[in-house]
């Protein structure tokens, strides 16, 4: 295992606004979560579910945020940083808490720290400087925006400490640490009106430093090549730390950036031009709202704009739809979880806000409007403060339908809670902690993600490691024990249909190595809306030897109820209910199983033999209210599936 790469992959996460185990360090008295939001003290376990049964974000269902409650959750929060007196981070991959002192003066140690994961130098320093730039931005935006000069004297004191650091780099070089602890000196350095001349000083000597002492030799190393830039090079660390020193080294107009800013934009034109491309470079919806962040911020302030904007366009609003369209109805803060998805990271979020505001974007300004104010980065919250106008209005719903994007498709019948989201895995790009989801399926109802995935990979070696990339987390047929390992799914056809009807079809036969010469395996999933909408699947085997075995593994949401009436599964949260049934045969109890690395979610393990050759095995999602206990009747006939009420003789839906 390449544990360089591992360490790569892995210090790429946050903790500011995980309401859970991290302690305020003063706020315990008062309840406070890290986040500032009132409330009892409840530990958010990494597990993505978590996010969706978070009691104090209920309220925002289906409901847009008013200006003054942008204004209250940020002085709240600013209440709860001065009221600080140490920073805990909570390190949610592993289960660590770490303390540290305030302010910090001096640099982290990484190796004076436990063994995060064993045989790496855990990046301990790239939470830390995640959690202390969020801290920075709230106590900047209420001493900017609401006038909170206890906020700002402390920020001022804070940001002047970092002067006393040795460097900004973490144990293995320029990272995501230095990126953060970049961003937060431009704050400073952006508008120096108000501060005490000694701390900016010496806040400025700290940026100065970073660049001269880490950047530069850094940049020497990694940028200044001159070779071309590849997908493979623009994985989301080096460029972000370089969008975050061309930013700083301009804000302080040093030499440096004639030299960072060329090269910048160069690999934003790239960046740009291989996600239009059919090399589709993607690294999930939540890494690319990172480097979106860092892109983003850059760019607003640098010369000609308008042009470069302009540029940027179909990429910039490329992201805002596969943002926007992969949310969760009922709450558009949650991904589908495919690939690596953390909801720890809604960096995208201060991408969109921006993105929206320059191309005057309706969809990203209602994504903004619906997405909880509770959950949003100080940098969003500052976004908002600073164009109220715009983000104060009133947007239409973006129009539902069938759409591709880079990693997956999506069928959808709204944005609501009422509404019904099938996302649909779709990889077609190499980036390294991407998954082989392809055909894999996800059903989001009423603000809850019912069939699901683990929406990460965990690095430690293990159980849990094994289960998060293993074929157990994913849904896609497992064929003669074959698994997808290719991201080289075709999408045959994506549509809408008489009625509201949607269907994706997607030919699965590339994503195996080793089936048969002439196999084949597809899979056709339709979206049925209405007032009990539903969701059918389709997988059809051909050209397989008599007797081959297929597996398919379903995930259920964590903290949903299972039961399994009359041959069906049934899965309620106690208002709500999912049938899942499956054509030929039942699924029956004894198939359900806690597989030892989950962290929730239960699996079904259904297993089949194809009988001659050829096969059509149907899945079945049908929606309906808690307290039903008689599951729907289904008919099929050849390679048609009809679906009624019990008793009645009507259909509901008949396919195809």
């Amino acid at each position: 295992m390449n544990t360089s790469k591992i360490t790569c992959l892995i210090g790429v996460v946050s903790t500011f606004w995980v309401a859970g185990m991290c302690g305020l360090g003063g706020a315990e008295e008062t309840g406070m979560w890290p986040s500032g939001v009132a409330g009892p003290r409840l530990p958010l376990p990494y597990d993505v579910s978590a996010y969706e049964r978070w009691p104090e974000l209920a309220a925002a269902v289906d409901r847009p945020w008013t200006l003054d409650e942008v204004k209250t959750v940020l002085a709240e929060r600013a209440a709860a940083e001065k009221r600080r007196r140490e920073l805990h981070v909570y390190y949610y991959r592993i289960g660590h808490t770490i303390a540290y002192p305030l302010p910090l003066d001096h640099k982290l140690n990484e190796k004076a720290l436990p063994q995060g994961i064993p045989g790496i130098v855990y990046p301990w320093s790239t939470w830390l400087s995640w959690e202390l730039e969020e801290r920075w931005r709230v106590l900047h935006a209420a001493w900017r925006y609401l006038g909170d000069a206890e906020a700002g004297a402390l920020c001022q004191r804070e940001l002047a400490a970092l002067a006393r650091w040795d460097d900004f780099k973490a144990e293995r070089g320029v990272s995501l640490a230095t990126a953060h602890l970049a961003a937060s000196l431009r704050l400073a350095a952006m508008d120096a009106s108000g501060w005490d001349p000694t701390l900016h000083q010496q806040a400025m000597q700290a940026a100065k430093a970073l660049l001269e002492r880490d950047v530069g030799p850094w940049f020497q190393q990694s940028w200044a090549d001159g070779k071309p830039i590849t997908p493979a090079r623009l994985h989301n660390i080096p460029v972000i730390a370089l969008f975050r020193a061309a930013q700083l080294a301009r804000a302080i107009k040093h030499p440096l950036n004639a030299t960072l800013e060329p090269r910048a934009l160069e690999v934003v034109e790239v960046w740009w031009k291989y996600r239009m491309a059919t090399e589709r470079h993607t690294e999930g919806t939540a890494y690319d709202g990172y480097v979106a962040d860092a892109a983003t911020e850059w760019l607003a302030e640098i010369p000609d704009r308008d042009r470069w904007l302009a540029q940027g366009r179909e990429a910039f609003d490329n992201m805002v739809r596969d943002w926007t369209h992969s949310g969760l109805p009922g709450r558009v803060d949650l991904h589908a979880p495919l690939g690596d998805v953390e909801p720890e990271m809604p960096f995208w979020i201060n991408a969109l806000g921006r993105i929206a505001d320059w191309y005057q974007l309706g969809e990203g300004g209602w994504t903004l409007r619906h997405f909880p104010v509770r959950r949003m980065p100080a940098a969003t919250l500052a976004t908002i403060l600073r164009n109220p106008d715009f983000f104060g209005r009133d947007f239409a719903a973006p129009k539902a339908g069938p759409r591709e994007h880079l990693a997956s498709a999506t069928l959808r019948t709204g944005w609501h809670q009422g509404g019904l989201l099938a996302a649909i895995g779709l990889p077609r790009c190499d980036m390294g902690h991407l998954h082989a989801d392809s055909g894999h399926l996800i059903l989001g109802w009423q603000a809850r993600f019912w069939i699901t995935d683990p929406g990460y990979q965990q690095y430690r070696a293990g159980a849990e490691r094994d289960y998060t990339i293993a074929p157990q987390a994913h849904n896609a047929p497992v064929v003669a024990g074959i698994a997808p390992t290719r991201r080289a799914a075709r999408l045959v056809a994506l549509e809408s249909q008489g009625g509201g009807r949607q269907h994706a079809a997607i030919d699965l036969t590339p994503c195996y190595q080793g089936l048969p010469p002439r196999a084949s395996v597809l899979r056709d999933v339709w979206l049925i809306p209405g007032d009990e909408p539903a969701v059918v699947i389709r997988d059809i085997f051909d050209n397989l030897p008599a007797g081959t075995e297929v597996r398919t593994h379903w995930l259920g949401n964590a903290h949903l109820a299972w039961s399994f009436p009359a041959g069906w599964a049934r899965l309620s949260d106690g208002e709500h209910i999912v049938w899942m049934g499956t054509v030929p045969g039942t699924i029956e109890a004894a198939i359900l199983d806690r597989h030892p690395g989950s962290r929730g979610p239960l699996t079904l393990h259904h297993a089949a033999k194809v009988p001659e050759g050829r096969s059509v095995r149907w899945w079945v999602f049908q929606t309906g209210p808690a307290g039903t206990w008689n599951p729907p009747q289904l008919t099929a006939k050849n390679e048609n599936l009809s679906c009624r009420r019990p008793g009645d003789e009507k259909s509901l839906w008949t396919i195809p």
